[in-house]
């Protein structure tokens, strides 16, 4: 009888500190009424590989992404590049570097177009070691950092966004 009391009383007890002590999942952000709002434009011609991420990333946090709004998140290009990082003794590529770069600004409609994040570039980068003997192994590796880059940097632009000093 005890235990079945016990149990319960500790997985209260335990949430309770976790939230007392500020616990929040990674990627969660206090967002300011002003901002719940965006309006999302990719200036690219060609299909962006960072825009499904940084929609999650908006979205998970309670902003919507709306067509015509007060707040304009523009990425205006992306970059992606794999360098050979080190060789081996036979030449031939042992790790390689990958490297995404965007740039993007956001602009207040409401005030004819006010930069209020100007023009800025972000980038991560990550070397991985290439499994010459298991390509496939090292393919899939690829894929999954690349992935891994893209939430890092959709992130990165959610932070930016919270961080602009709105009006209301």
């Amino acid at each position: 009888m005890r235990t079945r009391l016990t149990l319960p009383l500790l997985a209260l007890m335990m949430s309770l500190m976790l939230s007392a002590c500020g616990f929040k999942l990674r990627g969660l952000y206090e967002v300011p009424e002003a901002l719940r709002q965006v309006a999302l434009v990719s200036a690219s011609q060609q299909p962006s590989q960072l825009e499904p991420e940084l929609r999650r990333a908006l979205e998970i946090n309670g902003i919507s992404i709306l067509g015509s709004t007060r707040y304009q998140l523009e990425i205006l290009s992306e970059r992606h590049t794999r360098r050979t990082a080190t060789l081996t003794g036979d030449a031939d590529a042992d790790e390689y570097e990958l490297r995404s770069e965007v740039r993007f600004r956001v602009i207040d409609r409401q005030r004819d177009g006010l930069e209020l994040i100007p023009e800025r570039t972000l980038m991560t980068e990550r070397v991985y070691t290439n499994q010459r003997d298991n390509i496939t192994a090292s393919s899939s590796q690829e894929s999954l950092i690349r992935h891994q880059m893209q939430q890092d940097l959709a992130q990165q632009i959610v932070r930016q966004y919270l961080s602009i000093k709105t009006d209301a």
